[in-house]
């Protein structure tokens, strides 16, 4: 018996039980391909500026803030570059003109050097619809990247707020 409570054993059966723990979960809970469809739809409605080009798409799944990393639900997030010479406050201004009507909006900025920036700060906006939420983020055009990008990441929202 003493052979099974060592370490070398223990932490290792703790991770597989904690790992199938949350599968089950996600299969209990129903977290599949639908939500990633869901996000690609509000991503969709969202649209793009005007001359960005997408760069890249990843979808995923989130947990809370729980020891327990059970999975909450799944985010998509969509990286575009932006026309050269846009800046943050034209791609902010462009969601904010375009869904604000429809989605309740929350700015907020970046302290002053953060995310690798020199002394630019980033924008994020998270807008809120029902049990849906799109956030945009501008800090890859705030930090010093070859090639300046902003995000938009879809998912259901898991809890009280986005």
């Amino acid at each position: 018996m003493k052979r099974l409570l060592r370490p070398a054993v223990v932490i290792p059966l703790v991770a597989v039980l904690l790992f199938a723990g949350g599968v089950v979960y996600a299969l209990t809970t129903g977290l599949d391909t639908s939500a990633v469809r869901e996000n690609e739809t509000v991503l969709a409605g969202a649209g793009r500026f005007p001359g960005s080009q997408e760069v890249g798409r990843n979808s995923e799944t989130f947990s809370g803030a729980e020891s327990v990393p059970l999975p909450k639900g799944i985010v998509t997030t969509v990286a575009y570059a932006p026309p050269a010479e846009t800046d943050q406050l034209e791609i902010v201004n462009f969601y904010l003109g375009r869904l604000r009507s429809s989605w309740a909006p929350h700015v907020e900025r970046s302290l002053a050097g953060a995310a690798g920036t020199t002394s630019e700060r980033s924008y994020r906006v998270t807008f809120s619809q029902g049990d849906r939420c799109l956030v945009l983020g501008t800090a890859g055009m705030a930090a010093d990247l070859a090639k300046p990008v902003y995000t938009l990441s879809a998912y259901g929202r898991a809890g009280d707020s986005c």
